[in-house]
């Protein structure tokens, strides 16, 4: 499609370059019109733009479904609109268990070496971490459910991993991560009285750790992704 009009639109001459050999008028048609000219099919065949717009959407959704690494790295906004709701596809899936790790790797990152004040206070401004892990182990949970009352673990060795291994380990985790965080916020200062019960939260965290590894090894040795 041509940028240029045919006639000046100041003296109507007929046009054979951008500029008017009479008056000197730019011919060359605006942007903004020759964009709106672009998709002018659009109102001529609306049951086909429709469709073709359908089917763009369907390859968009379908290339961010299946690379939720890369748009989580340059496009978060864009994999967070895709992924956000419940998990139907394994995209869905991957992008929850990612946020998931993130928000428990964030919770139990180390802290400055500090007072416990300095450590509570700290720990607290991590709630909306808390907050998020929850919400996303519960989108997992109930997806396991589905695929459990679907019988999909039959004859799958990677389904019968997740619905038999995962999903409670991920479940104790997230409750462990809560048992935590309440003892912080109750938990204004460090006592002898106190410490063991601490100590023992730590000690589930580093077994649900111990056990997530192995759990991670018999993943990958059975080939599962």
């Amino acid at each position: 499609m041509s940028t240029y009009k045919t006639h000046c639109s100041k003296c109507g001459a007929i046009l054979s370059n951008r500029f008017c050999s009479a008056c000197g008028t730019d011919s060359e048609i605006p942007f903004r019109k020759r964009f709106l000219s672009w998709f002018s099919w659009m109102r001529q065949y609306p049951r086909f733009a429709f469709w073709a717009v359908l089917g763009l959407f369907g390859l968009a959704f379908g290339i961010v479904d299946e690379h939720v690494d890369f748009f989580e790295k340059h496009a978060p906004k864009l994999n967070a609109a895709f992924h956000s709701g419940e998990i139907t596809t394994s995209g869905d899936g991957e992008y929850v268990m990612q946020k998931w790790t993130d928000d428990r790797d964030k919770l139990d990152a180390d802290m400055k070496d500090a007072d416990w004040q300095a450590i509570r206070q700290g720990m607290l401004k991590r709630k909306p971490y808390l907050d998020d892990l929850i919400l996303e182990n519960e989108k997992f949970q109930r997806r396991v459910r589905v695929e459990a009352d679907s019988h999909l673990d039959v004859n799958d060795p990677c389904e019968s991993l997740t619905i038999h291994e995962a999903a409670p380990l991920i479940a104790q985790a997230t409750r462990v991560e809560q048992e935590f965080f309440v003892f912080v916020e109750r938990t204004t200062t460090v006592t002898p009285e106190v410490a063991p019960a601490m100590d023992k939260i730590l000690d589930k965290q580093k077994d649900i750790s111990r056990r997530m590894s192995e759990f991670h090894e018999r993943w990958q040795a059975k080939g599962c992704k």
